[in-house]
Order: structure tokens, then C-alpha cells, then sequence
């Protein structure tokens, strides 16, 4: 079984939305998907069939004042409105409907991850905890500490699963995946640093989820280097963007997230190449 993560990373998801309109235009099939954060749409649009539904989301939408800002924190509470992206746009009434039947019929597996508020614990959701125009599920793995609050489920609170496995290759390997494609959005060699101390003070209530965070950049490095290994041994492909062109986290622009879309497509080859290799390994 070969599988695909998809670590997210804000406004740099344009890189993996050109890889995946890549696989797409070329019949690629992969047959487990495993996202985190904003790699957990980006990934449904792709097991939804939806070529372009993702670069729509980051070059139009995302500069939509309801979608991020000043306007939607007083909106929503949050600096990321997740709903209006998960429920006002997503739904089947919106104006850019996830393909639901889609989604559910195919057969790649799906998987997201979302932390638990009071353990800081992971939870892996499947397309078992989906319905029609009830997105909840995304909205919690895309609920970044200090940008938004947690968003509950079942009476339990959560949070953006990057809090709690931001790299969840041993979860991939552990679903019974031979080999794996990784997709990160910063250049292999980037290395995390500290959160501001202001965590301290914004995620007060939350003391399991503000010690996970205050140590994520370990979490995020430590895992870089476990890829890289894994990649040397031929387990894992990596997949990175070797500019980002200014975009950043929740930095747009126009012609930077252009350019690393174009990127992310043209890299869209080396997965295909990796699959069709790993595909004709395993006959």
C-alpha cells in the first residue's frame, strides 16, 4: 500500500495543491491519505477528484475578508474563519462545494488528525466521522493554537492535529503502508525555532496543549530528520518545495503563491515516478 502525507502549513498549502492537480491530471492513484492541518483539505479535495478546488481556495478565497483578518475574528472569534471555508464555501449550497460522493466512494483511504484540547493527545479521524455539509472535523484539524479556538465534537474539545503528531509517518506505516510520500512546505533543510512567549500567556487555558507547543519545533525537527533517514533507506519519498517565493504561514501573495503552485505541479512528476517504481517492486 503506498501512502501520502500532507504536514500542511498555512498559505504554503498552494505548493501541494499544484501536486496534487499534477497527480490528478495524470491518473495517479494512491490508496492512503493522511493529512494535518491545512493538509487535511487539501487532501480531501484530492481523494474528492476536485482538480483546482485547492489552488481556488488559496489564490481567490484566502483573500476573501471573511476568510482570514481583522473581519472575520469579529465574526467567528478566530483570525481563520473556519466557517465560513468549512461550512459557508464547502457545503452543497456554498459556492464551492466539496464533492461529497465523491470523496466517500473512492477508495483511497482517508485519514486527518486532530489533537484532543485536554490531553494534547492525537485523534485520527476517517471519512467515517464525515457526513454531508458537516465539516466539523476539518475545522478542528485546522484549529491552530492562538489563531483559533478550539472546536468541539462529541462535547470534547480540539485542536490542529500538527499540536500533537505533525508528522504522523508512524501512524501511516502502522495503517499498513508499504511504502510512504511525504509532502512538506518549507525546504528540507528548514529547521523550527521556539514559539514567541506570548503562548504562554494566549493558551493559559489549555496547559496540555501549551506544553506540546511550546516544544513543536523539537517535535517538527526531530521528525524531519526521521524522513530524511527513512528516505535514505528508501521507505519514504520527500517531497519539498526548494523556494517558497515570500509565501509564508498566513503571509498571501498573489505571484508568490503562483509561482509555488507551478512549483508543487512540476514536483508532482516525482511522485508519480516513486509510485509507478514502488508499484513495479511490488508485482
Amino acid at each position: 500500500m503506498i501512502g501520502l502525507i500532507d504536514i500542511g502549513g498555512g498559505m504554503r498549502g498552494v505548493y501541494t495543491s499544484g501536486i496534487y492537480d499534477y497527480l490528478l491530471d495524470h491518473d495517479v492513484k494512491i490508496d492512503y491519505c493522511i493529512g494535518v492541518s491545512s493538509g487535511s483539505g487539501n487532501l480531501l479535495n484530492f481523494v474528492a477528484k476536485q482538480r483546482g478546488r485547492n489552488e481556488r481556495f488559496y489564490s481567490e478565497y484566502s483573500f476573501d475578508r471573511d476568510y482570514f483578518g481583522p473581519v472575520a475574528a469579529l465574526k467567528s472569534g478566530n483570525l481563520i474563519n473556519l466557517n465560513y471555508i468549512y461550512s459557508g464555501i464547502s457545503n452543497s449550497t456554498g459556492k464551492d462545494p466539496i464533492d461529497f460522493e465523491t470523496f466517500m466512494a473512492n477508495e483511497c483511504r482517508f485519514t486527518c488528525v486532530i489533537t484532543d484540547e485536554k490531553t494534547a493527545t492525537p485523534r485520527y479521524c476517517t471519512k467515517e466521522d464525515f457526513k454531508q455539509d458537516d465539516y466539523t472535523v476539518l475545522k478542528a484539524a485546522c484549529a491552530l493554537p492562538v489563531a483559533c479556538r478550539p472546536v468541539k465534537i462529541n462535547g470534547k474539545k480540539y485542536f490542529d492535529g500538527g499540536v500533537s503528531d505533525p508528522i504522523p509517518i508512524k501512524k501511516a506505516f502502522a495503517d499498513g503502508c508499504d511504502k510512504v510520500i511525504v509532502c512538506i512546505t518549507q525546504p528540507r533543510d528548514f529547521r523550527k525555532t521556539k514559539i514567541s512567549p506570548l503562548a504562554n500567556i494566549l493558551l493559559a487555558n489549555h496547559p496540555k496543549v501549551l506544553e506540546n507547543v511550546l516544544i513543536m519545533h523539537n517535535m517538527y525537527n526531530n521528525g524531519i530528520e526521521e524522513l530524511l533517514e527513512l528516505e535514505r533507506q528508501g521507505k519514504v519519498l520527500v517531497v519539498d518545495p526548494e523556494y517558497c517565493f515570500g509565501v509564508d504561514t498566513i503571509k498571501r501573495d498573489k505571484e508568490g503563491m503562483k509561482s509555488l503552485y507551478e512549483l508543487g505541479y512540476a514536483d508532482g512528476k516525482k511522485i508519480e515516478d516513486f509510485v509507478n517504481k514502488t508499484k513495479a517492486e511490488m508485482k
